[in-house]
């Protein structure tokens, strides 16, 4: 009975590390002035989480770690809106990234971006965040509707959406590319 108890915990254990080891890792990282990147950040990484075998985490790029980098499977960046362009602290920290040897290629990568207006740069910025990915050798995902092709995205301060928290709307696409980015991470080998 013992050697019966003490194998079923041996076994419980090693498969225990296996499907931990197996967990597919996706991380999340923004720059927030205002909060609202922050906000879209916190939807990407639910929709990441609510899908089984991934670890998703969520950080302010001042927080992030080179060995994170390398040890994720997908890396969604976000950075608001700074004169129709990423802000200079989110270009900083890509710029930032090992480059020697590709340790970045074929990692999964997505953007998102929040702006203080309509047409005030958003989708500039997801180009610009894609681009940057893309020099790396990061294989690129968009979000889960054609409204969210380039990554997800959400406006404040003008009408209609001029409050302060993002309208669910947009909270809605950064769940569908949280989700749609760990689904793909799953299914890379």
């Amino acid at each position: 009975m013992l050697k019966t108890l003490f194998a079923s915990a041996l076994l419980l254990l090693i498969f225990g590390n296996v499907k931990a080891q197996d967990s597919k890792k996706v991380l999340i990282v923004y720059y927030s002035q205002s909060g609202s990147t922050q906000q879209m950040a916190q939807s990407i990484y639910e929709g990441a989480k609510a899908v089984e075998g991934v670890i998703a985490t969520i950080l302010p790029i001042d927080k992030v770690q080179e060995e994170m980098l390398l040890e994720s499977d997908a890396i969604i960046i976000g950075s608001p809106v700074y004169n129709a362009n990423i802000a200079p602290a989110v270009m900083e920290f890509i710029n930032s990234w090992p480059f020697e040897g590709k340790p970045m290629k074929n990692k999964l990568g997505a953007a998102f971006s929040t702006g203080g207006g309509i047409s005030i740069g958003e989708e500039l910025v997801l180009q610009n965040l894609i681009q940057a990915m893309l020099i790396q050798g990061m294989i690129i995902a968009g979000g889960d509707e054609t409204e969210s092709a380039f990554g997800a995205s959400g406006v404040t301060g003008e009408a209609p959406f001029d409050k302060k928290e993002l309208d669910e709307i947009f909270l809605k696409k950064g769940y569908g590319l949280g989700k749609r980015v760990a689904e793909l991470c799953k299914s890379f080998n």
